[in-house]
């Protein structure tokens, strides 16, 4: 359950700001001069908060992206006039190259891996904005509107003026992004791929519009704080859930046992000859057999809640539970890893070898082997008052469950 509302928070968050930003934009009219210069004023503060927590966090998808919304905005704000232009043709034709380049930007950068900001490839992704900034300069120069209009035109025999003010091209980018994200987010299930979703919806919405400062202003400043929230929820993850299992990790487990009530339960468990397995298959191998018995740790019922403790070693609460409550779910749940088979592959598979294989090679390349644990379970009594005296005789007690012949759960 716990872990249903933390993916739908992650999920609904992004798109929940960008309801209540709309609602805002729609009543600022009883907003005073000074205040609405105030919010004209708010994304730069936030642009710059997200940006100092992209680089501690090295999240240069999202300091790269904030960079560009920082100069897109600017440029709509405070370059309305160039030489040689009036100040409605500038906006307009500021409007029609954003409305390319941010899409086509939050496209390309789906596909960048995250490589540092101020490292060689950040720069080079940097001077990549910045030439992008020249050349949106460049096609600002009235000689340069043929161009502008060649980009405008409708690449289908189809228009779509009457529905919307983007081109074409802008709207192919925008479906394009979107389609990639998804594809990554089905694939990666990221809260970051979730939220530039969020963002992309909210540039396109805010882009269709007629340009009004106060309003691209909202939609621009929350989108900064999607994008903060997103660096904020995938930090905290990584901060407390184990990256090879997915299992939280031994810093929430602690958490969690500060939160213990009067009586509970704790199990300590382990993966049998671990050691021996690890040196005989490889850690590959290994890492794939952490996954699989952390995956059955997710189905253990009573109320337990598995964490990775570190290893090859698992730790199971049982808020509100004694032994004699979680011992039938143990033991459950030490059969169920016992006959879950694991397909060990032989090291030559998917290497292209042509020779044909004998039967009793292809058998070793292939057979499946069983995985067993051991478990230690106990509770909170007189003798053990805190939960970390509790884990300890836990412990204990697994370490006679490996004397008695693993397999098997003790107390």
């Amino acid at each position: 359950m716990k872990n249903i509302l933390k993916v739908a928070s992650t999920i609904i968050l992004p798109f929940a700001l960008l309801v209540l930003a709309y609602f805002f934009a729609n009543n600022t009219h009883t907003f005073s001069q000074p205040q609405l210069e105030l919010v004209r004023l708010a994304p730069y503060p936030i642009f710059l908060i997200g940006g100092v927590l992209s680089w501690k966090f090295n999240r240069s998808r999202e300091f790269f992206l904030l960079l560009i919304f920082t100069l897109s905005l600017a440029s709509l704000q405070y370059l309305r006039e160039l030489p040689g232009a009036g100040g409605e043709v500038s906006v307009s034709d500021l409007h029609s190259i954003l409305c390319l380049v941010i899409p086509v930007n939050v496209l390309i950068f789906s596909f960048f891996k995250e490589r540092g900001i101020f490292s060689l490839w950040g720069l080079l992704r940097i001077a990549f904005i910045l030439a992008q900034a020249a050349a949106a300069v460049w096609l600002l120069n009235p000689d340069q509107s043929a161009i502008l209009h060649r980009i405008g035109k409708d690449l289908l025999p189809v228009t779509l003026r009457d529905l919307t003010p983007l081109s074409q091209a802008s709207l192919v980018a925008f479906v394009l992004a979107g389609i990639r994200l998804i594809i990554r987010q089905v694939s990666q299930k990221s809260s970051q791929d979730i939220s530039f979703i969020a963002v992309l919806a909210g540039m396109l919405y805010v882009l269709h519009s007629e340009y009004d400062p106060i309003r691209y202003a909202i939609l621009w400043g929350v989108s900064g704080i999607i994008l903060i929230t997103s660096i904020i929820q995938d930090s905290y993850s990584m901060a407390f859930s184990d990256e090879l299992t997915g299992l939280p990790s031994r810093r929430a487990l602690k958490q969690d046992m500060m939160k213990l009530g009067m009586n509970y339960a704790i199990a300590m468990l382990d993966i049998d000859h671990f050691k021996k397995f690890n040196d005989t298959y490889g850690h590959d191998t290994g890492d794939e057999v952490l996954r699989l018995v952390a995956s059955t740790l997710r189905e253990v019922a009573g109320g337990g809640r598995p964490f990775r403790y570190g290893g090859e070693e698992f730790t199971i609460l049982f808020p509100g539970k004694s032994i004699q409550d979680a011992l039938p779910h143990l033991e459950e749940l030490r059969e169920k890893v016992a006959k879950r088979a694991f397909t060990l592959r032989g090291k030559n598979r998917g290497k292209g070898k042509t020779k044909r294989k004998s039967k009793s090679a292809s058998t070793r390349s292939a057979r499946p082997i069983y995985i067993t644990i051991s478990i230690g379970v106990a509770q909170k009594n007189e003798k053990n008052k805190t939960p970390d005296t509790v884990m300890k005789s836990a412990d204990t007690a697994l370490y006679r469950a490996k004397k008695k012949g693993r397999n098997c759960v003790s107390k």
